[in-house]
């Protein structure tokens, strides 16, 4: 059977793009060589111009996202102690006019729900192995989790499968960029005693780097910093009591962080492919571009490319 439309990735990217392309009416079939859909939190914010795009499709637009989430509405600058600068969100001229703090794994459950209720289920486990591609298709194989391989024809694939993506592999287009010469920390925790206004998040600047703070939900953050190179293959995950060191130096004073629910370590990559078209196979999200977390515009952009593309 040939499919019109064959996606590899079925994170925010590959489940956005199908939504869209059942929305104008054509069939897709969607694969993840994952066995289930992310538990992390990952990307946290649902801005406001991907916000607008997703009320255009299901239903509900995109009320079940804002009834799931939290409303930030406000940025605040800290330096030396005390209040440099002040973003209001609300001036944003539309009509989800702040941050939507929002889980990437609850972003993930409602995305797989719209495309339940649009009678689409993303096939989990099933990898794209190799592809071929010409003037009229793309013929594919697919590992499935008993090893079988499937092969697949396609009139187009689209590779919204991250950063080690498959598809750009498979195309052997370069990733062009450069790691940055620096160590973060992220940690997912609960705040006793925070100061920052409980819709609102802070960056204080440091003379030992910078400290950020974004509230998910009542109560519990995400907390990011830069340390010093570790010079490890990989940047260890921090302990709370290293990240609670860090709060006491650079953030808000008086603050106890417990109960955290995500600790890891990270680098930032900044890379890009210079064409997001290959013939009949394209590339959308981590799989064209990674770049600094900074603005938390990595997941919406890719959610826009899948909605430009569609």
């Amino acid at each position: 059977m040939t499919h019109p439309v064959l996606i590899a990735g079925a994170g925010p990217v590959g489940m956005t793009l199908a939504s869209e392309l059942a929305r104008y009416g054509l069939p897709v079939r969607i694969v993840d060589k994952a066995a289930a859909r992310t538990d992390k939190s990952k990307a946290i914010i649902v801005w406001s111009r991907s916000l607008e795009l997703l009320d255009r499709g299901g239903p509900d637009g995109a009320a079940p996202f804002v009834a799931a989430g939290y409303k930030a509405s406000a940025v605040n600058l800290v330096a030396g102690g005390g209040p440099i600068g002040r973003i209001e969100l609300g001036d944003v001229r539309s009509p989800h006019a702040y941050a939507l703090m929002l889980p990437q794994s609850e972003t993930e459950r409602l995305l797989e729900e719209r495309l339940a209720g649009q009678g689409i289920a993303a096939e989990r486990g099933v990898e794209l192995l190799s592809f071929t591609h010409g003037e009229t298709g793309v013929d594919s194989i697919l590992r499935h989790p008993d090893g079988r391989e499937e092969p697949v024809a396609a009139g187009w694939l689209v590779g919204c499968d991250g950063a080690h993506s498959a598809a750009r592999h498979g195309l052997d287009a370069p990733f062009a960029g450069e790691t940055l010469d620096s160590d973060w920390i992220l940690a997912d925790v609960h705040l006793r005693d925070c100061p920052v206004p409980p819709h609102e998040a802070a960056i204080y600047w440091h003379r030992e780097g910078v400290f950020l703070l974004f509230p998910i939900a009542s109560g519990r953050y995400r907390l990011l910093a830069d340390i010093p190179p570790s010079g490890a293959a990989h940047p260890p995950d921090p302990t709370l009591e290293e990240v609670q060191a860090i709060t006491d130096r650079r953030g808000p004073a008086g603050v106890t962080l417990f109960d955290p629910i995500w600790l890891a370590g990270f680098r930032i990559n900044g890379r890009k492919v210079a064409s997001y078209r290959h013939g009949r196979v394209f590339l959308a999200g981590d799989a064209a571009h990674i770049h600094s977390p900074a603005g938390g515009q990595g997941m919406n952009t890719g959610m826009q490319d899948a909605m430009n593309l569609a």
